[in-house]
């Protein structure tokens, strides 16, 4: 099983990917390390680190041929024989893309729509050196990525987790979540 994990920076992917690991044994990747390969070898194609709108769109078709990959990969005879992929190109439009391939994946979105500035100070080297004003912009631009992944997920019958009011307890439900489903 494909563990797909998205949403936009700070809200609890990778702690989420890191349970996985710890919990159940499934190792996996972000997708950083994807946008990382095809920035530095493929410029061309135009992804690349950063809160640019588009780098979603422009990764889904590399990040699909990854996660196909993956799949097969995966022991088709062991029922707990998993992958974890998380990051923020990981989305409700590549999760459904995936799928249509057949691949055999479980996906949960995370936001937080209650991110505030004194959050993101928790990860100083995040934005490390940035002033009051970059701290503010970042967290009010993570809560309105968030909204807008809640009504994707809505939409498109994906599974959301809010983090803002409980992130231990949201962390829980998702890892419940994934679980329950594969």
């Amino acid at each position: 099983m494909i563990y797909l994990i998205g949403g936009p920076p700070r809200v609890g992917k990778s702690t989420l990917a890191h349970m996985l690991l710890e919990r159940a044994g499934i190792p996996g990747c972000p997708t950083d390390t994807l946008v990382s390969m095809l920035q530095n070898a493929a410029p061309q194609h135009g992804v690349r680190h950063g809160t640019h709108l588009d780098k979603a769109a422009l990764a889904q078709p590399f990040l699909v041929e990854f996660l196909r990959a993956v799949a097969d990969g995966l022991d088709e005879t062991d029922p707990l024989d998993g992958y974890v992929v998380e990051g923020d190109i990981v989305t409700p439009a590549a999760a459904t893309a995936a799928a249509a391939h057949g691949l055999p994946l479980v996906a949960v979105f995370l936001g937080n729509t209650a991110l505030t500035a004194d959050d993101l100070r928790t990860a100083p080297d995040w934005l490390d050196g940035a002033d009051e004003a970059t701290y503010k912009q970042t967290a009010e631009w993570v809560t309105e990525q968030s909204r807008a992944l809640r009504d994707a997920c809505t939409a498109g019958c994906r599974m959301y987790v809010e983090l803002g009011a409980g992130h231990e307890q949201g962390l829980q439900r998702a890892y419940s979540a994934l679980m329950e489903h594969a």
